[in-house]
């Protein structure tokens, strides 16, 4: 199935004729479309978005001249204060 590094073909079939390529591999690429499709369509999580926006905030602080501030998301804290 294709060609080694020598060059050597490394199987004993055929070349495909790539009209029979393409048509195995449609239901492929129609699939990975459709997977695609329900992924970006899915909603994103109100914690990764308060994370996005906090790093927002700090890149417009470093932008301004301003330190960028120790601040950690609650999600990484327990409530006594230490990391799970």
């Amino acid at each position: 199935m294709g060609k080694d590094m020598t060059g050597d073909d490394s199987g004993s079939r055929p070349p495909v004729d790539p009209r029979t390529a393409r048509r195995r591999q449609d239901p492929i690429g129609r699939r990975l479309r459709q997977m695609y499709d329900d992924v970006v369509s899915e909603d994103v999580p109100d914690d990764f978005l308060d994370f996005l926006e906090q790093a927002d905030e700090r890149m417009a602080g470093e932008a301004n001249g301003q330190e960028p501030e120790a601040k950690t998301l609650e999600a990484e804290t327990s409530p006594s204060g230490s990391k799970p």
